[in-house]
């Protein structure tokens, strides 16, 4: 029997990163495995002989005081070296446990330890590709692995030995050709990682190993089977449970019967069992539990032979409605519905892309990890969804060369098009109940859907930003230098050079050399019409403006009037344009069709650049589709569009885009979407303004008289859990007093939150004034004791937000991305500082040309757009607070305007009737804010 490995998980507490610098050990924590169990363990306290930093002791709990009488490093360095000696090094971060070791070591004299060292985080990486977070917490929560005390050397430890374990054990189950595939790839992972993958494939030569049945091999590639939909064999029509005890008897004990959810319920059914139906219109406040309010109602009524579109603001809420309401509906329904999540086509990983991209070698080693990550995914996912991944970035090179570009340009021949995520999803569709896709995608394939679907059921939720999303759907931006750029990746490709290119692959192919000299010259036309078409767009709008030498960025509206001149499909400049494109996709299909008759010739890298080639043309094509999508908006809305040119100025060069699109959706969605469904059904937690207010009407372009109103309060005790403070005495917000209001902002946050340990979050209006706020409170002790994470400048939001979540006593400063679709409930966060009303910047461009439309239309911009859309952010914000029955928390709001004017009335009237609102001085609410929290222990 082959003797088994042991493994040393080891993890340190220090007292900074870095050995050169004096930094040294405080703690170590060391567990050893063997066949998957803990075999022996050793954790000691260290004394650095220096002090602890605070933001050291913050983050271990670790003080001087606590490792003063605890054992130098040399004195316990021989147990240490001699436990370790034989074993394989395993940590969290390898590539600074074992470096900081191995140099703690040789100053105590004793040499480097030289053993091989494995690191679980790019082994957590590979191997859990869906994984939320990769830091050890997110690890040991996402594998529900104890781990008591976080950045304690013999809890991490410990938990880090649970994660190898779980580790190895994937290894294991991962199919022969996968193993194969991911040594190929040559990972540059730390120290010995690779050894792992090498060394379970060498033990396959002992062993036979047997596919899972939901396994698959195709091509080389291993993928999971598509999960068939089981259809009940009686498809009886159900009787839907009208009242509150036939409810409760359906919930049997696994749902809560909620009164608001239940009138919710009843409404939806009502309103489609009578002949004559309307649009519905329901605000249900937090915790009425909306998704199966509007769910349950609906399968008894599509069941069994109508389909349920639901519509939902961001990709998140798709997930959910898939996981969770399709789920819990299933535990309780007398028959079974299945789902269908949607999303546009660069959502999805096209397999074919990502074969050709295998045999790419000598790429970055985050792009080689990226691959490997993705086979693994492969074995798991039945959409090809690469959201599942959960990565921070998405705007990688790479990913532009794998993601789909729709059925359309699919071939039907391929080795893989019946694998294709898409087609798999296209049958999905028809054969799902529910089909969960967003206000997008809702958009632009309303017809397809209402036609296919045969005039599904539609419900609309987070109703109040159907008409934003439609509106941002149109507009688009053409980069030129991105253009340039593209090109001179496509004319590397075709250009005769040393390094073996499709110039050298297709010199022996008859009519190859032809296609080939021909792309050349198209690329070499393309880039001379792009550079025209710049030229005319500057001399057109850009040339009398006079640059401001402060600002690197200028930003000029276009009259669109002008613009649609010049983008006249008729003009020169246009067609030649057009005529370029169409000649370029028209030699590439040549040349193509010439690869594919000659496809036994071909090396896997002589496909991948065909692929490389294929995937930047299709940028370009992408291009030419929003100037076609620019020159559709001219023609047919053209005093309903936006247009402006933005310059980017450097030391080197200056870069120009053209952006714009439409303005209003002007009766958009009343012709183009809601004639293909039955009457919609529009839901949300914050939809109305006023109680009287038109605005909510004019964005979802319905008509009142035709539309059912509910508002259905939250259940939530407002009035016992929570507190609203307005700081009557804030300072103007204006230029002239900009200074003070900063001063202002950075002393009451820092007063709320120095003694304050809450999670705290604080809403701008800004990314600048966050990195002001921030700077400044970098001045103060605030950081020794607190985790301040701020958006701009500590990360992207996504980050943040894990970061926020799995922390304890964090601030965090974020701008408009943070003010709604965010849930911390519980403790995530219990205290909130809106800085300032977040109404729009008034010089913006869209701005100031939708508040022109306005005008012309006979409408006042600031009571038909200005001041409903901050009611409804300020009311989203605010909403972050309270989020279930059993949350407590205070919202600080830091302008005064909400108590001077008149129209702070009318927004505060918009909130929770039993919310306990007053205006105090800022020194007031200090002291009210100090204690409610003292009173919420």
């Amino acid at each position: 029997m082959d003797k088994q490995p042991i493994y040393s998980i080891v993890d340190l507490e220090t007292t900074g990163t870095s050995v050169k610098n004096g930094d040294r050990i405080i703690q170590i924590g060391c567990v050893l495995i063997s066949n998957n169990k803990i075999v022996n363990q050793f954790n000691t306290s260290i004394n650095p002989q220096k002090s602890i930093p605070p933001i050291i002791e913050q983050l271990t709990g670790i003080s001087s005081d606590d490792v003063k009488n605890a054992p130098y490093f040399d004195d316990v360095a021989g147990t240490l070296f001699s436990l370790l000696s034989g074993t394989i090094f395993v940590a969290h971060n390898v590539s600074f446990d074992f470096p900081f070791l191995n140099a703690e070591f040789e100053r105590a004299g004793y040499p480097s330890l030289e053993i091989p060292a494995i690191d679980t985080v790019t082994l957590s990486q590979i191997l859990f590709p869906t994984a939320p977070g990769f830091r050890l917490r997110d690890l040991t929560s996402y594998l529900t692995i104890k781990h008591d005390a976080p950045h304690s050397a013999d809890s991490d430890a410990e938990a880090t030995g649970q994660l190898l374990i779980h580790l190895l054990q994937r290894v294991q189950q991962l199919p022969t050709l996968t193993l194969q595939t991911l040594v190929k790839l040559n990972l540059g992972l730390p120290f010995d990682t690779n050894e792992v993958f090498k060394s379970e494939l060498a033990n396959r030569e002992k062993s036979n190993f047997k596919l899972p049945n939901n396994l698959y091999i195709k091509n080389n590639l291993v993928l999971t089977r598509t999960k068939k939909v089981v259809r009940n064999g009686n498809l009886k029509k159900k009787k839907y449970p009208n009242s509150k005890q036939s409810k409760e008897k359906l919930f049997g004990g696994k749902l809560i019967y909620r009164g608001g959810q239940a009138k919710m319920m009843n409404m939806i059914y009502n309103n489609f069992v009578h002949e004559e139906s309307h649009n519905i219109l329901i605000e249900a406040g937090t915790g009425i539990g909306k998704t199966l309010g509007y769910m349950l109602p609906l399968a008894y009524l599509s069941y069994p032979n109508d389909k349920i579109i639901v519509s939902t603001a961001t990709n998140i809420q798709q997930r959910q409605m898939a996981d969770i309401a399709v789920t819990q509906l299933n535990s309780i329904l007398p028959f079974k519905i299945s789902s269908v999540v949607l999303k546009g086509n660069s959502h999805y990983v096209d397999i074919t892309r990502f074969y050709r991209s295998l045999s790419a070698m000598g790429e970055s080693t985050p792009i080689q990890l990226l691959k490997a990550r993705i086979l693994i995914w492969l074995l798991e996912t039945n959409t090809g969804d690469l959201d599942e991944l959960n990565l921070v970035n998405y705007n990688s090179t790479y990913f532009n060369e794998i993601r789909h570009q729709g059925i359309d340009g699919l071939d039907k021949d391929s080795v893989f098009y019946n694998d294709d995520f898409l087609v798999r999803r296209q049958k999905a569709m028809l054969d799902a109940d529910v089909i969960i896709t967003n206000h997008s995608y809702l958009a632009q394939h309303a017809e397809e859907l209402g036609t296919n679907l045969n005039t599904p059921y539609l419900v609309v939720d987070e109703a109040q930003h159907l008409s934003e999303n439609i509106l941002r759907q149109s507009r688009h931006e053409i980069d030129f230098q991105s253009f340039s750029t593209i090109l001179n990746i496509l004319r590397g490709l075709v250009n005769d050079g040393h390094d073996r290119n499709l110039a050298s692959i297709f010199t022996d192919l008859p009519n190859g050399d032809y296609y080939i000299r021909a792309i050349r010259n198209d690329l070499m036309s393309l880039s001379d019409s792009v550079k025209q078409f710049e030229q005319v767009l500057y001399r057109g709008f850009m040339l009398n403006v006079v640059a401001d030498e402060a600002h690197s960025i200028i930003e000029q509206p276009i009259d669109s009037r002008q613009l649609k001149q010049l983008l006249n499909p008729e003009d020169k400049l246009v067609k030649n344009y057009t005529k370029i494109v169409g000649d370029l996709n028209e030699h590439f299909v040549a040349l193509d069709n010439l690869f594919t008759r000659s496809a036994e010739r071909w090396m896997i890298s002589d496909r991948f650049l065909m692929g490389q080639f294929e995937s930047q043309l299709s940028s370009i094509s992408n291009i030419h589709e929003r100037l076609l999508e620019f020159i559709e908006i001219l023609t047919n809305q053209t005093s309903s569009s936006v247009f402006w040119l933005t310059i980017r100025q450097s030391m080197d060069q200056s870069s120009m885009r053209l952006s714009g699109g439409l303005l209003t959706t002007n009766q958009f969605l009343s012709k183009n979407v809601y004639p293909y469904f039955k009457k919609p059904i529009f839901t949300g937690a914050t939809l109305f303004s006023s109680s009287r207010s038109q605005f909510i009407y004019d964005q979802l372009d319905i008509n009142y008289k035709d539309t059912k109103i509910k508002r259905i309060e939250s259940p939530f005790d407002f009035a016992k859990h929570s507190k609203m403070y307005i700081a009557k005495d804030a300072p103007e917000i204006s230029n002239q007093h900009y200074q003070e209001y900063l001063d202002y902002l950075c002393n009451t946050i820092y007063q709320l939150t120095k003694d304050n340990s809450r999670q705290t979050m604080v809403l701008f209006n800004s990314l600048l004034t966050i990195e002001q706020v921030y700077s400044k409170l970098r001045g103060t002790d605030l950081f020794a004791g607190r985790e301040i994470l701020a958006q701009g400048i500590t990360g992207n939001r996504d980050k943040l937000l894990k970061q926020f979540s799995t922390s304890s006593n964090a601030i965090l400063l974020g701008a408009s991305s943070f003010w709604e679709g965010i849930d911390l409930p519980n403790e995530q966060l219990e205290l909130l500082i809106v800085t300032r009303l977040p109404f729009d910047f008034p010089d913006a461009i869209v701005t100031r040309a939708e508040n022109e439309w306005l005008q012309k239309n006979g409408k006042n911009p600031f009571y038909n757009s200005s001041l409903p859309k901050a009611t409804l952010r300020l009311r989203q914000g605010i909403g972050r607070l309270i989020r279930t029955e059993d949350d407590r928390g205070v919202a600080v709001i830091l302008d005064k305007r909400l108590v001077d004017r008149r129209y702070g009335q009318t927004i505060l009237k918009t909130f929770p009737q039993n919310m306990p609102i007053e205006a105090l001085t800022t020194e007031d609410l200090l002291t009210k804010s100090a204690k409610f929290f003292k009173h919420n222990q």
